[in-house]
Protein backbone atom coordinates (compact mmCIF):
# COMPACT_ATOMS: atom_id res chain seq x y z
CA UNK A 1 0.00 0.00 0.00
CA UNK A 2 1.72 3.18 -0.69
CA UNK A 3 2.78 5.64 1.86
CA UNK A 4 0.05 8.84 2.20
CA UNK A 5 1.46 12.16 2.32
CA UNK A 6 0.23 13.63 6.18
CA UNK A 7 2.63 17.25 6.43
CA UNK A 8 0.78 20.36 6.14
CA UNK A 9 3.13 23.02 4.39
CA UNK A 10 3.00 26.55 6.44
CA UNK A 11 3.74 28.36 3.74
CA UNK A 12 1.47 30.04 1.33
CA UNK A 13 1.55 28.95 -2.60
CA UNK A 14 2.74 32.35 -3.79
CA UNK A 15 5.72 32.61 -1.53
CA UNK A 16 6.98 28.88 -2.73
CA UNK A 17 5.86 30.34 -6.30
CA UNK A 18 8.37 33.53 -6.02
CA UNK A 19 11.09 30.75 -3.79
CA UNK A 20 10.97 28.68 -7.30
CA UNK A 21 11.50 31.36 -9.78
CA UNK A 22 15.09 32.28 -7.73
CA UNK A 23 15.90 28.75 -7.05
CA UNK A 24 19.84 28.37 -7.97
CA UNK A 25 19.83 24.53 -8.56
CA UNK A 26 17.75 21.84 -9.85
CA UNK A 27 17.43 20.14 -6.62
CA UNK A 28 16.53 22.77 -4.58
CA UNK A 29 13.19 23.39 -7.46
CA UNK A 30 12.79 19.85 -7.12
CA UNK A 31 12.20 20.67 -3.51
CA UNK A 32 10.29 23.21 -3.71
CA UNK A 33 7.88 21.49 -6.24
CA UNK A 34 7.56 19.05 -4.23
CA UNK A 35 5.83 21.67 -1.53
CA UNK A 36 3.75 23.20 -4.01
CA UNK A 37 2.15 19.89 -5.18
CA UNK A 38 1.28 18.96 -1.56
CA UNK A 39 0.10 22.49 -0.65
CA UNK A 40 -2.12 22.40 -3.79
CA UNK A 41 -3.17 18.44 -2.73
CA UNK A 42 -2.60 17.33 -6.34
CA UNK A 43 -0.74 14.17 -4.96
CA UNK A 44 -1.32 11.80 -1.89
CA UNK A 45 0.50 9.33 -2.25
CA UNK A 46 4.88 9.29 -1.93
CA UNK A 47 4.75 7.05 -5.03
CA UNK A 48 2.96 9.83 -7.31
CA UNK A 49 4.89 12.59 -6.12
CA UNK A 50 8.08 10.78 -6.87
CA UNK A 51 6.64 9.86 -10.50
CA UNK A 52 5.27 13.20 -11.42
CA UNK A 53 8.96 15.06 -10.47
CA UNK A 54 11.17 11.86 -11.42
CA UNK A 55 12.68 11.48 -8.08
CA UNK A 56 12.81 8.20 -6.06
CA UNK A 57 10.45 7.41 -3.61
CA UNK A 58 13.33 7.55 -1.16
CA UNK A 59 14.43 10.80 -1.50
CA UNK A 60 10.60 12.25 -0.96
CA UNK A 61 10.06 10.34 1.77
CA UNK A 62 13.52 12.09 3.11
CA UNK A 63 12.45 15.38 2.13
CA UNK A 64 8.99 15.09 3.54
CA UNK A 65 10.93 14.47 6.85
CA UNK A 66 13.46 16.68 6.99
CA UNK A 67 10.36 19.70 6.02
CA UNK A 68 8.53 18.03 8.83
CA UNK A 69 11.26 18.36 11.36
CA UNK A 70 13.26 21.15 10.47
CA UNK A 71 11.37 23.61 8.01
CA UNK A 72 11.95 24.93 5.21
CA UNK A 73 15.35 26.94 5.79
CA UNK A 74 17.28 23.13 6.63
CA UNK A 75 15.02 21.57 3.33
CA UNK A 76 16.26 24.60 0.67
CA UNK A 77 19.66 24.17 1.93
CA UNK A 78 21.62 22.09 -0.33
CA UNK A 79 24.99 20.38 1.31
CA UNK A 80 27.41 19.14 -0.48
CA UNK A 81 30.83 19.17 -0.25
CA UNK A 82 31.07 16.49 2.55
CA UNK A 83 34.10 16.68 4.99
CA UNK A 84 36.74 19.23 3.53
CA UNK A 85 38.95 19.37 6.42
CA UNK A 86 42.09 21.18 5.57
CA UNK A 87 44.90 18.37 5.80
CA UNK A 88 48.08 20.83 4.34
CA UNK A 89 48.24 23.62 7.03
CA UNK A 90 48.55 27.20 4.76
CA UNK A 91 52.23 27.70 5.47
CA UNK A 92 53.24 24.12 3.59
CA UNK A 93 50.91 25.20 0.87
CA UNK A 94 52.67 28.45 0.64
CA UNK A 95 56.05 26.72 0.60
CA UNK A 96 54.95 24.00 -2.06
CA UNK A 97 53.90 26.91 -4.27
CA UNK A 98 56.97 28.39 -4.30
CA UNK A 99 59.35 25.09 -4.48
CA UNK A 100 57.03 24.67 -7.64
CA UNK A 101 56.60 28.15 -9.57
CA UNK A 102 60.82 28.67 -8.49
CA UNK A 103 62.83 27.61 -11.81
CA UNK A 104 66.17 27.33 -9.51
CA UNK A 105 64.09 24.32 -8.08
CA UNK A 106 65.60 21.29 -7.06
CA UNK A 107 62.66 19.35 -6.96
CA UNK A 108 61.80 16.74 -9.55
CA UNK A 109 59.39 14.26 -7.87
CA UNK A 110 56.34 14.26 -5.85
CA UNK A 111 58.70 11.90 -3.23
CA UNK A 112 61.40 14.44 -3.25
CA UNK A 113 58.64 16.96 -2.41
CA UNK A 114 57.22 15.02 -0.10
CA UNK A 115 60.46 14.29 2.32
CA UNK A 116 61.52 18.09 1.81
CA UNK A 117 58.29 19.12 3.62
CA UNK A 118 59.00 16.31 6.21
CA UNK A 119 62.45 17.80 6.70
CA UNK A 120 61.24 21.48 6.97
CA UNK A 121 57.95 21.53 8.60
CA UNK A 122 58.34 18.05 10.15
CA UNK A 123 54.62 17.36 9.05
CA UNK A 124 54.06 14.40 7.32
CA UNK A 125 52.09 14.11 4.36
CA UNK A 126 50.69 11.43 2.37
CA UNK A 127 51.95 11.30 -0.86
CA UNK A 128 48.01 11.07 -2.81
CA UNK A 129 47.36 13.96 -0.96
CA UNK A 130 50.13 16.12 -1.90
CA UNK A 131 49.92 14.33 -5.69
CA UNK A 132 46.36 15.84 -5.82
CA UNK A 133 47.24 18.93 -4.16
CA UNK A 134 50.35 19.53 -6.32
CA UNK A 135 48.39 18.66 -10.12
CA UNK A 136 44.94 20.21 -9.38
CA UNK A 137 46.50 23.65 -7.53
CA UNK A 138 49.59 24.13 -9.87
CA UNK A 139 48.94 21.44 -12.52
CA UNK A 140 52.44 20.20 -12.06
CA UNK A 141 53.70 17.53 -13.46
CA UNK A 142 56.52 16.12 -11.94
CA UNK A 143 57.97 12.49 -11.31
CA UNK A 144 55.65 9.92 -10.28
CA UNK A 145 56.94 7.29 -7.99
CA UNK A 146 56.55 4.01 -9.21
CA UNK A 147 57.44 1.13 -7.42
CA UNK A 148 58.44 -2.17 -9.00
CA UNK A 149 56.77 -5.78 -8.82
CA UNK A 150 56.95 -7.16 -5.49
CA UNK A 151 57.57 -10.78 -7.14
CA UNK A 152 60.35 -8.78 -9.43
CA UNK A 153 63.14 -11.78 -9.67
CA UNK A 154 66.40 -10.22 -9.60
CA UNK A 155 68.32 -12.88 -11.79
CA UNK A 156 65.07 -13.29 -14.35
CA UNK A 157 65.53 -9.48 -15.07
CA UNK A 158 69.70 -10.25 -15.79
CA UNK A 159 68.49 -12.51 -18.33
CA UNK A 160 66.07 -10.28 -20.17
CA UNK A 161 68.32 -7.36 -19.74
CA UNK A 162 70.26 -6.44 -23.24
CA UNK A 163 73.92 -6.28 -23.54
Amino acid sequence: MPKQINITVKESEEELSSLLRKAKSERERGRLKVLILVKQGKVVYQSQLAYKLGFTEKTIREWLKTYNSYGLSELITIKVGGNNTRVISERVIDFIATQLTNPQTTVTSYVELQGLIEATFSETIDYGTLYAHCRRKHKSRLKVSRKSHYKKDPRAEAVFKKP
